[in-house]
């Protein structure tokens, strides 16, 4: 029986997850729609390499996307813009930014919750027109039980960065600067 649990630890240990694929919000581009805002390219989200993993117990969340988080909000960003119908690979209008912080907690014994900041900037042309941190958070059913709470906390993220799309688009200053 010690051998088997032995085992059991040894292999978990080392576990590495992704998050699941992107699925744009249908919430997040009425949002967007309202806005009125006019055609955005999406550029880069830069990530600071002790971002690009995030800890669940004994596994590591990286990204799906990409080789970082950044290329995953980007990823986001651009679907949510493409389902409104408001990307434009040629736009001057370009929105990018960098990673602040990033991170799931799944510590506690029912719930665990997840944080997402990030630097907005938004540049049309040469010129910088929008500088914001927006910060979003997501709550979520966690367990003690590792076999529930990982998965949970993985499954979580999309809704954690859907949230981050939304504060973006429904800030007035962003909106205002990119109308």
């Amino acid at each position: 029986m010690r051998y088997l649990l032995l085992l059991t630890v040894i292999i978990l240990s080392g576990c590495s997850v992704a998050t699941p694929p992107y699925v744009a919000s249908i919430s997040n581009v009425q949002v967007i729609k309202r806005s009125d805002i006019k055609a955005l390219n999406v550029g880069d989200f830069k990530t600071d390499k002790n971002l690009n993993s995030i800890g669940l117990r004994a596994s590591n969340l990286s990204s799906s996307v990409g080789k970082s988080f950044g290329d995953y909000l980007t990823k986001a960003i651009t679907d949510e813009l493409k389902l409104a119908n408001v990307w434009s690979g040629v736009s001057d209008t370009v929105v990018s930014g960098e990673l602040l912080e990033n991170d799931i907690d799944i510590s506690g014994f029912s719930i665990g919750t997840g944080i997402i900041s990030v630097r907005f900037l938004v540049k049309k042309g040469d010129l910088l027109i929008f500088d914001k941190k927006i910060t979003a958070t997501h709550q979520f059913e966690s367990s003690f039980m590792g076999n529930i709470a990982i998965p949970n906390g993985q499954m979580s993220y999309v809704d954690l960065v859907q949230n981050l799309v939304k504060a973006l688009f429904s800030d007035p200053e962003f909106i205002q600067a990119v109308s």
